[in-house]
Formats: C-alpha cells, structure tokens, sequence
C-alpha cells in the first residue's frame, strides 16, 4: 500500500488539504471537531507527518532528533543519565535535545508545542509521567515516548524501588547501631523524594525527623544539618535523598567538630562520581543504566512504528559501604 497524503485525509476526513494543513501544524483556525476527525482519519490510515522534510523546509539540519524533557533540580543525576542517553543516540545519527520542565504546567506548555510542531522522532520523560489523553495524541502522530525514573502508568519505562531505596536508608544506619535518625531530602514535588521518605519512615526508629530542602544542593544539606544539631539532640544518624545533600551534610558535621562515623553516621543517595574520594556510604542507583535502557528504548520504537513496545525495568539498588558508617556487608548483615 502506498504512503498516504493529506489528499488522502482530506478525502477521508471530508475537508479540503488546506484544514489537514492546519491539524498539521497545529493551527487554532479549525473547530475541535474537525480537528479530531482530521486526526481520526490520520491513525486510521496510518499517516505520519515528515519530521525530516518539515526541517529542511525551515532550514533546520536535516538529523532525527529526540526531546528529553526533564527537571533540573537535581543536575548531578540528570547529567549522568543523559551522558549515557546521548552517547546511545549520537551513535545512532540522533540529536538530543534537552528541555527544563520545572513543574507539570510547564512540563505540557512543551508537549503541546511538540505535537503542534512535529519537530522530533521521539520523547523522553524524565522524572514525569504521561497522561492517557496526551499518550493518544502522540500515538496518532506516531511519536513514541518513553519515561525514565518514573512509574509510569502508559508508556514503557525505567526506573528503581524509590520506596525500598528510603527503607535502604535506615536500615544502614540502624545496623551501624543508629537510633536516632534524621532523613533530608530535596523538595516533595519530586516522587523519587517523596518515595524515599516513605520507605525511611516505614524502617527508621521511632520518634525520626524528616527535614525537606527546596534545593538537593550542598548548601541546603549543610543548612538542614545546622539546624538538626540545634534542634534534635542526641541525633547519631542522618540519612539523605541526594549524594549532593550529604556533602553539605559532611561539611556541617566537621564545622561542629562531630566526629564521622564515631559521633554520627552518614548515608547519602546515587553513588555520583567522587563519592569514593568523599569515603560516603551511599545507595548505588544505576544511572547509566537509566540513559542506556533511554537510548535503546526510543531507537527501537523510532525505527519500528506500531511494534511491540520494550519491556519497563526496575534497576536494583545496592548498598555501597565507605567511611561514614560504622558497618560493613559482613558485620552489618545487609546485601
């Protein structure tokens, strides 16, 4: 069968090329209801806008091209998972185009540019998940999306036991004897944070704090460390969502002379390079892994339109033990 055209939608949908013309691109001069038998005629006849001609009629370089959007409140770990996401693509002929979407109102100002536009092949959510309503306007333009440290509900994604990660937590403190504890994470907006907190609360001690940064950053580690010694005596442990909170954390604890892991403990989150350098026990999440998985998942779906979709994976998790703790996998029982 050959490629249809938008003659062939025009027929098909009863309007003239000049209203396919506007669905197209996304134009406000058509009615919804027209706009969705437009879009009817589309799936049903399997059309797909060229991306690579729309380009090269704009002057744009003529590369297929995926869109990560992402937040950029945790830089560290978004820059690891897009090295090894980008490295995969580039080795493909695909671009990476990266966008910062710092909250879900934002986050659909950019999705509705990209199905108006049809500027790329495929999408990549970081952090965020897709709606029903907006997976099926994709699938008619058949732009596939995937997500990346999110559980997902419609699309194929990767992610960790966020929840089990947070119990890791305490329960790594408490082996080196913590009863005490204190958790810092970076903003509840983030799921991965709020899920860590849950799986902290579920294992710690009783009577355990939880302190919430608006920045995962070193300053605000320090900050919510300052204000635990003040506030929460007799403190012998603190765990983190982030690595980069507990450098702040590491920071403070010397300031105050508190002796580490003697006096109180430290676990931080991720395993970012130079945590060796830094002696921090932390919870090793694959983060390259993320962006491989990414890169293997969109390029699949890029080049096989209408396939089978690529299995959703949990990454483990694993306890990587240093200097701020006072146990390790022998003594301390945990794998």
């Amino acid at each position: 069968m050959s490629t249809p055209t938008i003659y062939d939608i025009a027929a098909r949908a009863g309007v003239g090329i000049a209203t396919v013309s506007r669905v197209i691109n996304g134009s406000r001069r058509v009615s919804e209801k027209t706009r969705k038998s437009v879009q009817k005629a589309m799936s049903d006849l399997g059309f797909r806008p060229n991306n690579a001609a729309r380009r090269l009629a704009a002057g744009a370089p003529n590369r297929p091209r995926v869109v990560a959007l992402m937040p950029f409140f945790t830089t560290a770990f978004y820059f690891n998972v897009c090295k090894a996401l980008s490295r995969k693509l580039a080795a493909a002929g695909t671009d990476l185009v990266l966008v910062d979407a710092r909250g879900q109102e934002e986050a659909d100002r950019h999705l509705d540019r990209l199905l108006a536009e049809r500027s790329c092949e495929g999408v990549v959510l970081c952090s965020m998940d897709l709606s029903e309503g907006r997976k099926e306007q994709f699938d008619i333009l058949h732009i596939p999306v995937i997500a990346l440290d999110f559980h997902a509900q419609a699309i194929p994604h990767v992610r960790v036991d966020n929840i089990e990660g947070g119990r890791l937590l305490s329960q790594t403190l408490t082996a080196g004897g913590s009863k005490k504890q204190a958790l810092i994470i970076g903003t509840r907006h983030a799921h991965a944070f709020r899920d860590r907190e849950a799986g902290f609360l579920q294992a710690c001690p009783p009577g355990s704090r939880v302190v919430e940064c608006e920045w995962d950053a070193v300053d605000s580690g320090a900050a919510a460390t300052r204000e635990l010694l003040e506030s929460f005596a007799g403190m012998d442990g603190i765990a983190c969502g982030g690595d980069t909170l507990a450098v702040g954390v590491l920071k403070a604890l010397r300031e105050a002379k508190r002796k580490i892991p003697d006096d109180i403990q430290i676990v931080g989150f991720d395993d970012m390079p130079m945590m060796d350098f830094m002696n921090l026990t932390t919870i090793r999440q694959p983060m390259e892994d993320f962006g491989s998985w990414g890169g293997d998942a969109i390029l699949k779906l890029i080049r096989t339109p209408g396939g089978p979709p690529p299995d959703s994976v949990v990454l483990p998790l694993e306890v990587v033990y240093r200097g701020t703790t006072r146990q390790n996998p022998e003594t301390a029982g945990l794998h």
